[in-house]
């Protein structure tokens, strides 16, 4: 029979790094947090004899968990690792698995909110032209230029220019011979949150645009781009 202290101080396992333990294929697998498993030919739960009660659970016949790396428990009792590896919980259990996240505070947790920036990923290889600016207004609260914060793939080929040449650089920059005249429109949408359809010749790019804005939040204005025939 294995003997299991020295077994685990051989591989370098102890109740900090195992993640879960788990039969397949008639052994009991003991998965590490580097990814690395190990298999043996005895029962889980004299595995688990050898770990801290408090630290480790069995959800269901065969399988045990490190609490510490559990980052979900749905509501029928499926169990999310911190890896993303699954595992169902017993089905007769499942008042038992909802108390536990609350115990380990799972219930409480929120995902962290998407940014605005995060968010416009979703819009990456929308068909038409957007962009989402940021305003620099002068002292006087006149916006005086823009900068380009998030640009999809349709972009670059409105504007003919690479999106990592416009991210995070000011349209005049991007743009030498760029009209001011979009600048009221878009620090009215950016300041007061209003939302514009703007129609005219773009010279900088020699295209005829219509453009709908609206404010994200304050101080940034979103642009949808259409190349119009006039």
């Amino acid at each position: 029979m294995t003997d299991l202290n020295t077994y685990f101080q051989k591989h370098g396992l102890c109740a900090e790094n195992i993640l879960y333990i788990y039969r397949k294929d008639r052994k009991t697998v003991i998965q590490r947090t580097d990814g690395e498993e190990f298999a043996l030919f005895i029962p889980v739960r004299s595995v688990l004899s050898t770990l801290p009660e408090s630290e480790f659970l069995s959800i269901s016949k065969g399988t045990v968990v490190c609490r510490s790396h559990i980052v979900n428990i749905s509501n029928d009792g499926i169990y999310t690792m911190s890896d993303g590896r699954t595992f169902q919980g017993r089905k007769r259990g499942l008042s038992s698995h909802r108390r536990l996240r609350t115990e380990i505070g799972l219930a409480e947790k929120n995902p962290r909110p998407l940014s605005m920036l995060e968010k416009c990923s979703l819009l990456d290889d929308m068909p038409l032209a957007f962009c989402v600016i940021e305003l620099v207004f002068n002292k006087d609260g006149r916006g005086v230029d823009f900068i380009f914060r998030y640009c999809n793939a349709e972009m670059a080929n409105v504007e003919g220019v690479p999106v990592e040449e416009m991210l995070d650089r000011s349209f005049y920059e991007v743009f030498r011979n760029g009209d001011k005249k979009w600048l009221v429109a878009y620090a009215d949408v950016a300041l007061n949150g209003t939302k514009h359809t703007l129609h005219d010749y773009s010279p900088e790019i020699d295209k005829y645009l219509t453009i709908h804005c609206y404010q994200p939040k304050p101080g940034y204005c979103a642009c949808v781009l259409q190349v119009t025939d006039r």
